[in-house]
């Protein structure tokens, strides 16, 4: 199989590159980009330096293994890349992995959609779908909903629930930060409360997911 399929489509800027094993899904891309004359599209497997130099990278879930696809996008770098033939949940794990993904087309994409998402993203702009977009809001509002709460942490809660998400009783915690075990669970709770957290464990996950361990 020649890896980089020869153009059908006068080389012109802008140029989009497929990363894809899939011959039929290159030659379904080449009929629908026809009523977009000034894309050229070239189709490999293997994404060299000269490639991340064109206007916009194609990768096809399809056709890649997740790996393959993280692997692909460390290797972008700043080019725009947009994910096709994805479904939801590839889609979704993805673009939390690498918030600059700038476009996503499922498999189920129509033809006039794929060619108005095309067009916006050449021009600058994103195009995903409104479930994904509302998914990435509610985490991000999460995020930043977790960040105010870290902020209104003590530096002792903080040391105490990271403490507790390594596994340590509140005895242990006590004897290490020179505490009584009433203090510590003072500590827990008021934590908790201003976190929003049902128990423990979750107070320390949003902890240690937020913050350095402070220092002991």
């Amino acid at each position: 199989m020649n890896d980089n399929a020869s153009s059908a489509i006068a080389p012109l800027s802008p140029r989009l590159i497929l990363l894809s094993h899939s011959e039929l899904l290159d030659g379904a891309l080449r009929q629908h980009l026809l009523e977009h004359p000034r894309c050229s599209l070239q189709r490999t497997s293997t994404l060299r330096a000269e490639h991340t130099q064109c206007e916009l990278l194609l990768l096809d879930l399809g056709s890649l293994s997740h790996e393959d696809s993280l692997q692909l996008l460390r290797k972008a770098g700043d080019t725009p890349i947009a994910l096709i033939n994805a479904l939801p949940e590839q889609a979704h794990r993805l673009v939390e992995l690498h918030p600059w993904i700038r476009g996503v087309f499922y498999r189920s994409t129509l033809r006039s959609n794929f060619i108005s998402g095309i067009s916006t993203l050449l021009a600058g702009g994103d195009w995903l779908p409104r479930a994904l977009m509302e998914k990435l809001l509610l985490r991000y509002r999460q995020l930043t909903h977790a960040d105010h709460c870290i902020d209104a942490l003590t530096l002792r809660e903080k040391q105490i629930l990271a403490l507790a998400g390594k596994g340590l009783s509140n005895a242990a915690i006590g004897e290490k930060l020179y505490l009584s075990t009433h203090t510590i669970k003072s500590h827990i709770h008021n934590a908790l409360r201003k976190l929003g957290a049902n128990n423990r464990a979750q107070g320390a996950s949003i902890v240690l997911a937020h913050v350095c361990e402070p220092e002991l």
